[in-house]
């Protein structure tokens, strides 16, 4: 019986050994180029596009086979500027049979010789490497794909490689080379470098990995360098990558450097205003799905920049979050956030206009999502002192909303609300602000005025508007403006120049300038279609009363004012003619009226003509101020409502 049993299984394994041996006599004698039709049609039809093999097909057969494929044409698309998407001289590579019973690909070497692709898009935005009808084709769910079916490379040759990328939507043209170098260890490292054109600007590109081995090596980084140069623009990031084929634990380094950061607005798709030269570095980060820049500091113009940003896609949409700080904010560097520019030239002619009319593009304010902090301690203005500055900004959905912006000025404070509605092709904008407790000795500092003043600035600021510049936000904008001081001192002789008092003013020059008690100071705007007038402009001291009336065109930037000062003293040469304000923002243009002296008893009629207005400055703003002060006593003597615009009667009464 055992022997029987013995003889079946040498019978049996003398069959097995016989079909082993055929079947590798079959495969190593048939000829592969019969696979060639078969493979292209099987490839076309997958593609919906023509795919062949021109060349021969052959194999050298071991344990370790090695394949080699000529001449591989893949058709472009029916509108692709060249015949062929992708072309290949040829493909050799190694496979190692025994890991193919084990689940896994492994190729101890591959050679490409002179590939060439060609990826393009046509003006209305179809890409070529979208195969098949984009209408009828579902998108397949995503499935895990297990890493033992990724190949493992053991040696990668490309030689003569070339990638070409065409999108005329962006005016981008790129022609890049693509090939491997050999790097220390005589390990051969992947290399990309090339040049092009981006929106009208020379773009360079080099690429340069660590050799394909530390792609699966356990706990060994694969090392990583990329250069761009974008016009004058320059980026360098360089470090490593832990898991590089998911681009999990990236550990980099990044810099950049360029004249204008708005140089950069044609790569990214958010809206990045003019600026003067920046440069940047920090380190890349990521925690999931969240990229994050590390230790960001850098320089723009005079006034630095340090913090943390994480950017992310949220609900399908770019989203950027980060805390930035400025140990000095000098404004000028900044204005371009304004629409003006941060760098003029001096041979450009002077604009004749003060507010910028550079148009917002509103589709990139609507393009990304973000919530941003940002404060500084030390900041540099042309305009006025500012201790310190802190703004919160949110975008959601094309909503940008600046809430607050708040300017610290000495013990006081300027808070103001700031929305703008992109998502409609006019920037629909309100402003609503508040002058807190701003003391009247800080703003003058650094005049020869400082010394002599004193008081506390209130105020209330409400504008709506629509217009995609600053310039088409002024002059359709509609709302009111409040400013009230009091219990304050003033410069005797800025009094006696607003009056134009030349004895006094001679006197004061030449001897002491003592200061003059302030009792109140009310200048109460309405602003409606673009037109500023003054509702009630009273400054009331011990000395002298000024009124002011007229009205401030913003659209054409033209001054139609009329101020005069009624003193309350005697001086022998006291020509208190009124003074007219013409010109424009820019250039205002004050000068004395031609009219006749006006008589002391006039000060005492425009007074008591023009404090009635007074009252309706309670229901619009709630200052806070003590019922004793002097302005309420201004407000309480006052007995009816001053008539302004229906329109801006009904916003007073909505808020």
């Amino acid at each position: 019986m055992l022997r029987v049993l013995t003889w079946i299984a040498i019978g049996i394994g003398a069959l097995i050994g016989i079909l082993v041996l055929t079947i590798v006599l079959v495969i190593a004698f048939f000829d592969l180029n019969r696979l060639r039709e078969p493979l292209s049609t099987a490839v076309s039809k997958s593609l919906g596009r023509e795919f062949a093999i021109n060349g021969d097909l052959s194999a050298d057969w071991s344990w370790t086979p090695r394949f080699t494929i000529n001449d591989v044409e893949l058709a472009n698309a029916a509108w692709g500027s060249e015949p062929e998407m992708f072309t290949l001289d040829r493909l050799a590579f190694a496979v190692r049979i025994p890991e193919l019973f084990k689940g896994r690909i492994v190729l101890p070497e591959v050679r490409v010789s002179k590939p060439h692709i060609v990826l393009e898009r046509n003006p209305e935005g179809m890409a070529n490497w979208e195969f098949g009808d984009k209408k009828d084709k579902r998108e397949p769910a995503e499935a895990p794909v297990s890493e033992r079916w990724v190949p493992k490379i053991g040696s990668l040759a490309i030689d003569d490689g070339r990638l070409l990328f065409r999108d005329p939507g962006t005016d981008t043209h790129l022609d890049m080379n693509v090939s491997t170098v050999v790097g220390e260890s005589d390990e051969q490292a992947v290399e990309l470098s090339g040049r092009g054109r981006l929106q009208q600007e020379q773009f360079t590109l080099k690429v340069r990995g660590g050799s394909v081995l530390d792609l699966w090596e356990e706990n060994q980084p694969f090392p990583v360098n990329v250069e761009v140069e974008y016009g004058k623009t320059a980026a360098k990031v360089s470090g490593t990558i832990a898991e590089p084929l998911e681009l999990e634990g990236p550990d980099l380094q990044f810099e950049a450097k360029g004249p204008d950061l708005a140089a950069i607005a044609s790569i990214v798709p958010m809206w990045i205003p003019e600026t003067p030269p920046y440069r940047f570095s920090g380190k890349i980060k990521r925690e999931g799905e969240r990229w994050l820049l590390k230790g960001f500091e850098g320089s723009l113009g005079d006034s630095d920049l340090t913090g943390d940003l994480m950017f992310t896609m949220r609900d399908e949409r770019p989203y950027l979050q980060g805390d930035l700080v400025s140990r000095k904010l000098d404004f000028k560097d900044f204005v371009g956030v304004f629409g003006a520019d941060p760098t003029p030239s001096p041979e450009e002619p002077e604009r004749p206009r003060l507010l910028p009319d550079k148009p917002y593009p509103v589709e990139g304010l609507r393009a990304a999502d973000g919530d941003v902090r940002f404060q500084s301690g030390n900041i540099v203005t042309p305009w006025m002192p500012v201790d310190d500055v802190s703004v919160h900004i949110k975008m959601d959905q094309g909503i940008l909303q600046i809430q607050p912006v708040k300017l610290t000025v000495g013990f006081g404070a300027i808070d103001s609300d700031v929305t703008l509605n992109a998502r409609g092709d006019k920037l629909q904008t309100e402003v609503k602000g508040k002058i807190d407790k701003v003391p009247f000795k800080r703003l003058a500092a650094g005049t020869p005025f400082e010394a002599e003043t004193a008081g506390t600035f209130y105020g209330r600021l409400h504008l709506s508007t629509a217009g995609n510049s600053v310039a088409e936000m002024a002059a359709h904008a509609d709302g009111g403006v409040l400013i009230l001081m009091e219990q304050g001192r003033i410069s005797n002789l800025m009094m006696e120049l607003f009056g134009i008092d030349f004895a006094e003013s001679l006197q004061k020059l030449i001897g002491t300038d003592p200061s003059i008690p302030v009792r109140c100071t009310i200048a109460d705007f309405i602003v409606s279609d673009g037109v500023l007038k003054t509702q009630l402009f009273l400054m009331d001291t011990t000395d002298t009363n000024v009124l002011m009336e007229g009205q401030v065109n913003l659209a054409t930037e033209a001054l139609d004012l009329r101020l005069t000062a009624h003193p309350k003293d005697f001086s022998p040469f006291s020509a208190r003619n009124p003074i007219k304000i013409e010109g424009n923002l820019k250039k205002p243009r004050p000068y004395p009226e031609p009219a006749p002296l006006i008589a002391r008893g006039a000060a005492s009629i425009a007074l008591g003509a023009l404090l009635t207005p007074v009252a309706a400055l309670i229901p619009w703003v709630e200052l806070g101020l003590a019922e004793d002060s002097e302005c309420h006593a201004l407000v309480d003597a006052a007995t009816s409502k001053e008539k302004i615009p229906d329109k801006e009667r009904k916003r007073q009464e909505r808020h």
